[in-house]
């Protein structure tokens, strides 16, 4: 069975990569812990036909703080989730899809009032990181038309993408100055070097080797927490209406 799942959207390309991650409450099954890379999501078609109910393009699907979410966004999300759930065998259907349904509106919901409280402390994505993010994007595609087609299926436009990159820039901003995560612990590192050691099938490589890795992420499950919890302060204080 599937378990509902908080989400906390970093970065924001939600057409071509979703990072999806949990707090300490019910998750998903544990496969979708780890984030997609851009260039992971890229190589993974979207499904052409979804099997779950999907507003228009153009229809409202949540009105936050009196800013609309509009159809394409929400189906982009929810496709990619969709998309996952596939990869791990699970049908999107009956009680699934509604979790579903709940989960991605968690996302959209929580991406928008990190943003709303970002704009208003005065965070402001460079147009020059906006063009260079651009580029690397569409550098993960063989033509144009080969991404024309991916934005096309999932029905976001160019100026779509680049009004999420520019979103994706004022987010990292947002949590490199506001969010404050716990610092790691060299215990934290060594505990969780000893269970990867005590978990693997095969010979662990030394500590000293692995140490970084497991640091950086550390550092960052532990700043995910934080933007959980910044959501969630947020959520509090905002007008969330539902329209679908």
């Amino acid at each position: 069975m599937i378990k509902k799942m908080k989400f906390a959207c970093a970065p924001f390309l939600l057409l071509l990569t979703l990072s999806a991650c949990s707090d300490n409450e019910e998750a998903l099954p544990e496969e979708n812990a780890n984030p997609e890379t851009t260039e992971e999501a890229a190589s993974e078609a979207t499904p052409e036909k979804s099997s779950l109910e999907l507003p228009t393009e153009e229809e409202v699907v949540v009105v936050v703080n009196g800013e609309e979410i509009l159809g394409n966004v929400y189906n982009s999300v929810a496709r990619q989730l969709e998309k996952t759930l596939a990869a791990q065998g699970h049908t999107t259907s009956g009680e699934t899809a509604e979790l579903l349904k709940e989960q991605t509106m968690s996302v959209l919901v929580g991406n928008k009032v990190i943003l709303q409280d970002a704009e208003e402390k005065g965070y402001t994505a460079d147009e020059a990181a906006v063009e260079e993010r651009l580029e690397e994007l569409k550098g993960q595609f063989e033509t144009e038309e080969a991404m024309d087609e991916t934005l096309k299926e999932t029905g976001f436009r160019l100026e779509d993408m680049e009004n999420q990159l520019r979103e994706q820039l004022v987010y990292e901003q947002y949590v490199a100055e506001e969010v404050e995560a716990g610092e790691v612990t060299d215990e934290e590192v060594k505990e969780a070097y000893e269970g990867f050691v005590e978990t693997s099938e095969e010979e662990a490589p030394p500590f000293e080797e692995m140490e970084p890795t497991i640091r950086q992420s550390l550092e960052e499950q532990k700043t995910q927490e934080a933007v959980f919890t910044r959501i969630e302060e947020l959520k509090k204080e905002a007008e969330v209406e539902v329209k679908i």
